[in-house]
């Protein structure tokens, strides 16, 4: 049967998409808020300030309770508010808490400021100052994406945030500013309303006939406010403000779309106002995560000029930030090691291999591996090209990783099947290699190839491999492999790697050819390194051989040595310890030693070579 060596391989039948990230409602939430820019009112309870350490309302009572009794000389028993209204006869009110422990305005405000201003210890432990959630809003808000936000709570947390950004917000803490203030619709800086007071200025509401009933004014403004924008709440249960609610809910509902945040299971009184509005229940974990996650998907979707596939184009956006500056390595660690857990976690979901390996079985592991690592492949190339060399360690540790398979008692594994396992780890590996050839990056590469995997991993139970054991030669034969692909090449699975990988740097290469010379550059390295580090068991010595055999031959007769892999290789004797592999380290960073092994390598090629 003739060997065909240039002709593609076909993945029609695979049918193999790219990976679709699941578009929760927060991501929902941000291309509303993108597309729809200044149309979003946020509405903000104490949850917001909660990781601030800031207390409640109630709880700043139930503290002004206990300070009246203290002054009282009493024992507080029991609650603190039964015990208020044993002694006074009806529910506590700031008013008169303020009334009985202070005398001044002055003092009033003094009083207060325990409760809402940090001391010096408190200042070196960040409480009682903007959290992440009010550095987030704060950032939407400069950029205008957000435009009104309504606070129920006393503290100025979202006041110090934005000057913090360098904007100074209208606010509005009492009904009667509001004739003072100007009109939203012609407003040009972010609005403020404090619903329930400010505590400098000490007029509250907080019992429950105060949150019962709000003033006309306050009434009629709310109101207009849930008509015109689309409504985002957070850190507020809607527990206590029946007033509130029951304007929102005589409110038309608006055209924009409304996000209720909930922390847990969402409770009744959330979940009717959801159903009433026309809107949406939003999980989060935080107020802190969801508005810093917020942010990020809205400066990622303005940046990145969303597209057909937002998810993806959120997560290049972001990786690309983070990349910018080490200011974001955490964000961007975490990145990877959330997309390493969930292509990891994916994989072992299927890692089932008591199964006969044919074509079809073949095609939908690889259907599998590649869904879960495209987004890894992306940012793997992303990292290369612009990180340094702790944003490209990671993808090391990752590749360790992915060639861990834990086995379970019981398990039955047909020989051959498990090498399934290898897809995923084998084409990122791949793909690092590639653009660590194409921007210069040998010294990240080489220590990348020299890891080992520990047992359990799909070759053994056991014993610690070398990772380029594992990923840099084939465990099938040629003859299986041109099975599994439905192919009939003499290098099946160089072609394979080759082909599977030509759509990820299609927008890093010029043309077509300019890719594949790297790619060949990059297969014969990695075989170098694998003689190199001594990963073969059977023969004396071994390397593994690819396309790159036939390729360079070609290369040579064409191109009158002016083919970017004939100059690269070339290179090697003239610049000798210069070579930029040598120089970075590879091979000891000794041309003796590159010499020496190309020479052993030239040998066996000539010995076992397919042309």
């Amino acid at each position: 049967m003739p060997k065909n060596s240039t002709k593609r391989v076909n993945f029609a039948h695979i049918n193999s998409k790219d990976i679709v990230m699941t578009i929760d409602r927060l991501t929902t939430l941000a291309f509303s808020m993108y597309s729809n820019k200044g149309a979003y009112a946020l509405l903000l309870g104490s949850g917001i300030s909660r990781s601030a350490h800031i207390p409640t309302g109630w709880e700043v009572e139930t503290r002004l309770i206990e300070q009246l009794a203290a002054s009282c000389r009493e024992d507080i028993k029991t609650d603190a508010h039964q015990w208020f209204k044993s002694k006074y006869g009806k529910g506590a009110s700031y008013s008169f808490l303020l009334g009985e422990l202070v005398n001044t305005s002055t003092e009033r405000v003094q009083l207060m400021k325990q409760f809402f201003e940090p001391t010096e210890d408190e200042k070196e432990l960040g409480w009682k100052q903007p959290t992440k959630a009010h550095l987030a809003i704060a950032k939407l808000a400069k950029a205008g994406y957000v435009r009104v936000i309504l606070t129920t709570n006393f503290d100025r947390l979202l006041e110090q945030a934005f000057q913090a950004e360098g904007i100074t917000p209208q606010v509005i803490s009492f009904e009667a500013a509001i004739s003072q203030t100007t009109p939203l619709v012609h407003c040009q800086i972010p609005t403020i309303v404090k619903i329930n007071g400010d505590y400098i200025d000490c007029q509250f509401r907080n019992t429950s006939e105060e949150l019962d009933e709000y003033p006309p004014i306050m009434k009629q403004y709310l109101r207009r406010i849930f008509e015109d924008y689309g409504l985002v709440t957070c850190g507020w249960s809607g527990e206590w403000d029946k007033g509130l609610i029951e304007i929102m809910i005589e409110a038309a509902v608006s055209r924009y779309n409304s996000f209720f945040a909930t922390v847990g299971a969402a409770k009744e009184t959330m979940q009717d106002l959801s159903r009433s509005r026309h809107g949406e229940l939003l999980p989060i974990n935080s107020a802190d995560e969801m508005f810093s996650e917020l942010w990020e998907q809205v400066f990622a979707l303005n940046e990145n000029q969303v597209n057909r596939n937002m998810g993806h184009d959120i997560m290049i956006a972001k990786c690309k930030k983070y990349l910018s500056s080490n200011q974001y390595d955490i964000q961007y660690s975490d990145l990877i090691e959330n997309l390493g857990n969930e292509a990891y976690n994916v994989i072992n979901a299927h890692a089932k291999y008591d199964i006969g390996l044919t074509r079809d079985t073949f095609s939908k592991y690889l259907e599998i591996h590649l869904n879960a690592i495209k987004p890894l492949l992306d940012i793997a190339i992303l990292a290369v090209r612009w990180g340094k060399w702790y944003h490209i360690k990671p993808f090391g540790e990752l590749l360790v990783k992915l060639c861990t398979k834990p086995f379970k008692n019981g398990e039955v594994t047909r020989e051959g099947t498990q090498y399934l396992h290898s897809l995923a780890p084998m084409l990122l590996l791949n793909a690092i290699g590639i653009a660590c050839v194409k921007y210069n990056k040998f010294r990240e590469l080489d220590s990348i190839l020299k890891l080992s995997v520990p047992a359990p991993n799909f070759m053994t139970p056991s014993y610690r491999e070398p990772l380029l054991s594992l990923l840099g030669s084939t465990h099938w034969s040629y003859e299986t492999w041109n099975q599994l692909i439905g192919q009939n090449y003499y290098y099946p699975i160089s072609l394979f790697i080759l082909n599977t990988l030509r759509s990820e740097f299609k927008d890093y290469f010029i043309v077509d050819s300019e890719y594949e010379n790297t790619y060949y550059i990059w297969e014969r390295l990695k075989s170098l390194v694998y003689g190199y580090n001594k990963c073969y068991i059977l023969r004396e010595f071994e390397i593994p051989l690819g396309q790159f055999v036939r390729s360079e031959r070609e290369y040579e007769f064409r191109g009158m040595g002016k083919e970017p892999y004939t100059i690269f290789w070339n290179s090697a004797d003239s610049l000798k310890n210069e070579w930029p592999p040598i120089k970075q380290g590879m091979f000891g960073g000794r041309y003796e030693n590159f010499k020496e092994l190309n020479e052993q390598a030239s040998a066996f090629i000539k010995q076992y070579a397919h042309y």
